[in-house]
């Protein structure tokens, strides 16, 4: 299990971008905007590269929107940071179109399995964190998930992978992937649905530790991508974008309960005064039944 580590610190070509203003031209910008194409800010084609142009500036300011960040249009120290922290590696946006809850599963009961995991953790544990993951979606929602083997023909698939995963690349500081619901993929075409790991250029750890990133943390992120969560540009939230090491963050917050919600809206469960109503009712339609009855008698 596992494969050989390289650990980096994330998008460190983007930390050695000096900052640059709107209209200026620098070569190494050309780094900034490979990243906006990448995330989905940028449009590969209609930007001058190597220069702070209009349409750069734009998907700059879209991103520093995204993130919180004071809303300039340049690429400054602030982004720059924010830039260099460890993320999702799935994009913010489609096409310069932000990305909203996108579509729902069409069923309730989702099966899932593991194939290969990291030698990261003892035993099993990273499963485990990740069953935990799944128990806090299923909380919020009418939704079941049930675990079943490779050959089961599951719906989503966990497992750690190179960063250069075929799937979706991770190199560069991405932490993890996964994809939406099968009626709006944007990964694969078919099932099961994949939550890939990159086991190459980060640590994973059972909560909090210096460099290591908690493996529940990012699997709670990445099942909200599967059920059709989109990311949020509410600071704090599980589905924010970029995360840090030596953080854990395994509770969802009135932002995601809201977005999965619209998803797939909770069953509503009925008071107690509500039963003893339609109980009520039941009686009351049973002895009018009873009265009828004994009208046709002679």
């Amino acid at each position: 299990m596992g494969v050989k580590k390289k650990l980096i610190r994330a998008f460190q070509e983007i930390a050695e971008v000096r900052p640059t203003g709107k209209g200026r031209s620098n070569k190494e910008l050309k780094r900034v905007q490979d990243f906006l194409c990448r995330f989905g800010y940028l449009k590969k084609r209609g930007f001058k590269a190597g220069t702070l142009d209009k349409k750069t500036s734009e998907a700059l300011s879209h991103y520093q929107r995204a993130h919180g960040r004071r809303v300039t249009g340049d690429f400054n120290k602030a982004t720059r940071d924010q830039m260099t922290t460890s993320r999702c590696g799935f994009p913010d946006m489609n096409k310069g179109i932000e990305f909203s809850t996108t579509c729902a599963w069409d069923k309730t009961d989702l099966t899932f399995t593991f194939d290969v995991g990291t030698n990261d953790v003892a035993g099993q544990q990273e499963f485990d964190a990740v069953r935990s993951a799944f128990q806090s979606w299923a909380a919020v929602t009418p939704l079941t998930f049930r675990e079943v083997g490779l050959g089961d023909a599951p719906d989503i698939s966990i497992g750690w992978r190179p960063a250069n995963d075929p799937d979706l690349d991770m190199r560069g500081g991405t932490l993890a992937h996964a994809d939406f619901p099968p009626a709006c993929s944007v990964v694969t075409n078919s099932l099961p649905k994949p939550v890939h790991f990159d086991d190459t250029e980060h640590q994973w750890v059972i909560g909090r530790r210096p460099g290591g990133f908690d493996i529940e943390t990012v699997a709670l992120h990445e099942i909200g991508h599967i059920l059709g969560l989109a990311h949020s540009n509410v600071a704090g939230s599980v589905m924010f974008p970029s995360v840090s090491s030596n953080l854990t963050k395994r509770s969802l917050t009135a932002d995601d309960i809201s977005g999965i919600q619209n998803l797939y809206p909770p069953v509503a469960v009925p008071t107690t005064k509500e039963l003893l109503l339609q109980r009520l009712e039941t009686i009351e339609g049973e002895l009018a039944e009873v009265r009828n009855l004994v009208g046709t008698l002679p």
